[in-house]
């Protein structure tokens, strides 16, 4: 998706790790030979054309995730109720975040609701594999996404947390934020241009974008992450989390794969073993479609361009089978008991500054070159 009307766009996220080719016999992707052009990941239409199958082909942050993103939603949930003024909230899941860092961990009461008063955004919610998560956290969750096809997937997969009374969720279409933004609206006078869509516009204690930002068109991603920050309410206690795609990971996992050869059992993977330099320059690698990753100090200095303070970059490990799809069970166990570092993508942890001589407010804006 990378779209981001997912973050609008993504969603739909494609998966981080390198992708193998297709069967031989395997029909072209929307017409595009596998051996030459390959679409964008962050693409309207490559994303519509992935939905029917999601399920099986991509992978999914919100069930393999072992408490590290989970545990950073709580946390901004906290940071956005003392930002407030409000007296924290209960902590029902320990070791994670900063509910494990106090220690503390209390039973929820009956009729409890968590986050109230709070408002997140999942950016390029996709099917919605976050929005579960999200809504445990604060009161009021907007997935938005550019994809119609993905958020019907989502109003399917949600059904009964869309009709859950304690808790108010919205699935809603937004227009891609990769482009200028327009201001078309729905057949119902709806805003569907990112930031102005009902309740969005700096009033977000968390804005969430989950393999967003991967299109390898910078202007598109520039675009994505500005107004992503410009949904965020403008005070150091809202947060933007991201998850992004690791350059490093990438080469090492190629790097891996080329040191066992071909034949090894790792399986064969067209991706790993063909450079493309000019693409590979700009950390814009082949994980089937063309997909933008980040280093360490890139994911970093692409918030801090936009005006927000990077807080932390973390790492998200992702199992060998995501890399390395078509290996042995053997030569995966191998890989596991080899003690080396997994594959990972980054986890982004950002918040607004402060203007100078002021406790919170306005959020300073950035020059638009920076990815």
């Amino acid at each position: 998706m990378g779209r981001l009307a997912s973050a609008l766009e993504l969603l739909l996220k494609p998966t981080s790790f390198a992708t193998s080719d297709a069967p031989p016999d395997a029909e072209p992707f929307n017409g595009v030979d596998l051996e030459d052009e390959r679409p964008d990941a962050g693409s309207y239409d490559y994303w519509q054309e992935r939905a029917p199958t999601y399920d099986e082909d991509i992978y999914k942050s919100s069930e393999e995730d072992q408490g590290l993103i989970r545990g950073e939603i709580e946390a901004a949930a906290a940071r956005a109720r003392r930002g407030r003024g409000w007296a924290d909230g209960v902590c029902d899941a320990p070791h994670r975040g900063e509910c494990a860092a106090g220690g503390r961990h209390e039973e929820v009461p009956e009729g409890f609701l968590p986050g109230q008063g709070l408002l997140a955004i999942d950016a390029g919610c996709g099917p919605g594999l976050w929005l579960r998560g999200l809504s445990s956290r604060f009161s009021h969750v907007i997935g938005l996404d550019q994809s119609q096809n993905l958020l019907e997937k989502a109003k399917e997969n949600h059904e009964e947390l869309l009709n859950d009374k304690s808790r108010k969720v919205d699935i809603l279409p937004a227009v891609d934020l990769g482009q200028p933004c327009v201001h078309e609206r729905g057949q119902h006078g709806e805003d569907f241009c990112g930031p102005g869509v009902p309740g969005a516009k700096q009033q977000a204690d968390l804005v969430a974008s989950f393999n967003v930002l991967i299109s390898p068109n910078k202007e598109s991603r520039e675009n994505i992450l500005r107004r992503e920050a410009e949904m965020l309410r403008p005070d150091p206690s809202s947060t933007l989390l991201l998850l992004v795609p690791s350059a490093e990971s990438y080469r090492r996992v190629r790097d891996l794969y080329q040191q066992q050869g071909v034949d090894s059992n790792l399986g064969r993977y067209i991706d790993y073993e063909t450079p493309h330099p000019e693409e590979e320059a700009e950390n814009v690698f082949r994980v089937y479609a063309k997909t933008k990753h980040y280093t360490k100090k890139e994911a970093c200095d692409m918030v801090e361009k936009v005006g927000l303070s990077c807080d932390k970059v973390l790492s998200y490990p992702m199992r060998w089978r995501y890399v390395y799809p078509y290996a042995s069970d053997e030569a995966l166990e191998q890989l596991k008991q080899s003690h080396r570092p997994p594959a990972h993508e980054w986890i982004v942890v950002a918040h607004p500054k402060a203007s100078a001589g002021v406790a919170s407010t306005v959020l300073s804006r950035a020059p638009a070159d920076f990815l």
